[in-house]
């Protein structure tokens, strides 16, 4: 059978809640509201709270409220209650009341761990005074022992359920005091078939049109309960037991989508979300507790024609921002036109916390800083995903998927050009975060790369984190230092990776491979492009350590370079210059012919001869008969 979701039971009695005047008060007597009632809570909802058997519940500030009431009744209690002829629901209703400090939660403790229950909430004037309206129902699961979730902020614990926060017992509703209506019975499984939004009880709920993908904003940790109206519209039978086998864990497509309505081939102002020009409102927030932060699985199918133009908004995506608990998969974002604000753009989501597998996008992406194709900020990781579009950022951080990355990217490419007015650009990454914290691995990039700021690359532009086992192979442009075939600044490791694109310049530290590597070592790795440069400090594999002889300089083995390498002043076929004495080159080789006016070498440029060993460079091939390090060798000896 179907997991049952109260909904529509619980509503229908919620006027005779209303109508309850009478509450039993500690010593037996009746007490009796006084004076107006403030306004109904509003946005109440639930989630589970630090412990077994926790629920916290929050609710919109009511400045007027003397006293919250809150409500809640176990569903499995109520099920029994409702088989028994003479029993009413009212008897397994409780209620606790809270004196208003200026809080928006509350946690109740003490419940059934791994059961449903119903909470709903009140503003009263006094202890114990009447409820003149009642929020809509909110539904929760509670968690069992082996898995709590710890909510943000949680409120203080009040006494047990049938217990008042005081130690008084709280008082019970009177049966009698109004006619109540009898929660609607729960519908056999057979009879809910027609509208249920779990038909293949994988605990995912179903989307199948823009309606139903516009409320997921309304439920963001996809358990299938929300109080907003237009989730209710777009699912009719959601409140109606109609929900999934053992509880909704997010959302998946069951069939391709399109924001182009009206048919014209491309999203305008005739279509349904248009939305007077600024196009589709992306979903989640950046605030922790409001970004979306469960599954959503693409099974393969595509969204297309997704249009955003928020240019004064940060976090731009399909998604604002997911949490670390989101994982999105198997999802295709097509013929995608984003515009985004300052900082953190992507195609799909903009900062990530959360998974990102399987998934593309096609189309354009625009923004200040922080953009990507795919992913503006990820945190999270990025696995198995693409993307093919071109990626223009007017500030700092872009790059063809992910414009700043703290986290993992696995077995991703993007084949889109990358353009960028600031600093760190790349055509898979602009920036890979400081101190290690931060990887690429069996990826590459396609796209030309072009760059107005320093630290311009094919793969990365700036990255202080690893690289292993990939691979750049669009041309390279930069107008500032630090501009390299795969990075335009390393100061981690590079393994078993290489570029194959031209790379030029008009300033310094220009490589093959990493324009400047300060602290990086290079293993394994190797760039074949030409290397051109209108200044000084240029190498076939890299540029230069970044001076200095107590730098913290570099480490190269078992690398070559066979591009030409052109430049005006300490030029080397595959190294430019290297000043410090922790930098080292073993193992590796030139081959490229070199052009230099001064300070010109067929291995080095510029360097300390005993720190390199085992390495060589072709002195008919390179056109030079010396080098700083290294030994030459013709091409056949070599």
């Amino acid at each position: 059978m179907k997991a049952m979701v109260l909904g529509l039971g619980l509503a229908v009695v919620l006027a005779a809640i209303v109508g309850l005047s009478l509450a039993v008060s500690p010593s037996g007597m009746q007490a009796q509201a006084q004076g107006a009632s403030p306004a109904v809570p509003a946005n109440v909802r639930s989630e589970n709270g630090a412990a077994v058997g926790q629920a916290v519940v929050r609710w919109d500030a009511v400045a007027e409220a003397a006293y919250y009431r809150i409500g809640w009744v176990n569903m499995e209690t109520f099920r029994v209650v409702e088989a028994e002829d003479d029993r009413e629901w009212l008897d397994v209703f409780a209620f606790h009341d809270v004196v208003n400090r200026g809080q928006t939660d509350q946690t109740l403790s003490d419940l059934e761990p791994g059961v449903q229950y119903a909470f709903i909430m009140a503003s009263v004037g006094q202890r114990f005074g009447n409820a003149a309206g009642w929020s809509n129902w909110t539904y929760l699961t509670t968690a069992a022992a082996e898995a709590v979730s710890c909510p943000t902020n949680a409120g203080t614990t009040p006494g047990a359920p049938g217990g008042g926060g005081s130690g008084s017992p709280t008082p019970t509703p009177q049966p009698g005091a109004t006619a109540t209506p009898t929660p609607t019975p729960a519908p056999a499984a057979s009879a809910a078939a027609s509208g249920d939004y779990d038909a293949d009880d994988d605990g995912l709920i179903e989307i199948a049109s823009l309606a139903q993908l516009d409320v997921i904003r309304h439920d963001l940790d996809g358990d299938g309960v929300s109080v907003h109206a237009d989730y209710a519209a777009a699912f009719p039978d959601a409140m109606d037991e109609m929900g999934c086998f053992a509880g909704c864990s997010g959302y998946e497509l069951a069939a391709n989508l399109d924001f182009d309505t009206n048919g014209s081939g491309r999203a305008d102002a005739g279509d349904a979300y248009w939305n007077d020009g600024y196009g589709w409102l992306p979903i989640g927030d950046p605030e922790t507790e409001f970004r979306f932060n469960t599954t959503f699985d693409g099974n393969g199918h595509t969204i297309a024609n997704l249009y955003i133009r928020w240019t004064d908004t940060n976090h731009i995506g399909f998604f604002r921002a997911t949490g670390e608990d989101a994982v999105i998969r198997n999802l295709g974002l097509t013929a995608l036109r984003i515009a985004g604000g300052p900082d953190r753009v992507g195609g799909l989501v903009g900062d990530n916390d959360g998974a990102i597998v399987n998934s593309y996008t096609t189309g354009r992406v625009a923004g200040g800083g922080r953009v990507g194709g795919l992913v503006g900020l990820n945190s999270g990781s990025v696995s198995g995903s693409h993307s093919s579009v071109p990626v223009a950022g007017s500030g700092d951080r872009v790059g063809g998927l992910v414009g700043s990355n703290g986290g993992s990217i696995t077995d991703s490419y993007a084949a889109g050009a990358v353009t960028g007015e600031g600093r760190y650009i790349g055509g898979l990454v602009g920036i890979i975060g400081n101190n290690s914290d931060g990887s690429i691995s069996s990826s590459y990039a396609t796209g030309n790369v072009a760059g107005d700021g320093d630290s311009v690359g094919g793969l990365v532009g700036y990255s202080g984190g690893s690289i292993s086992n990939s691979h750049a192979t669009g041309n390279v442009i930069g107008e500032s230092q630090n501009v390299g075939g795969l990075a335009g600044y390393s100061s981690d490791a590079i393994t078993a990776s290489h570029a194959t694109g031209n790379v030029t310049s008009e300033s310094s530290h220009v490589g093959g491979l990493v324009g400047l590597a300060k602290g990086s070592n290079i293993t394994a790795s190797y760039a074949t492009g030409s290397v051109t440069s209108e200044s000084t400090i240029v190498g076939g594999l890299v540029g230069s350590d970044g001076g200095g002889y107590y730098s913290s300089g570099f480490s190269i083995a078992a690398s070559y370079a066979t591009g030409s390498v052109t430049g005006n002043g300490t030029v080397g076929g595959l190294v430019g210059y290297f000043s410090s004495r922790r930098s080292s080159i073993a193992a590796s080789y030139a081959t490229g012919r070199v052009t230099s006016n001064s300070d010109v070498g067929g291995l080095a440029g510029g360097g300390s001869s005993d720190s390199v060993t085992d390495s060589y460079w072709d002195t008919q091939t390179t056109g030079k008969p010396r080098s700083g390090g290294g030994t030459g060798k013709t091409t056949r000896e070599l």
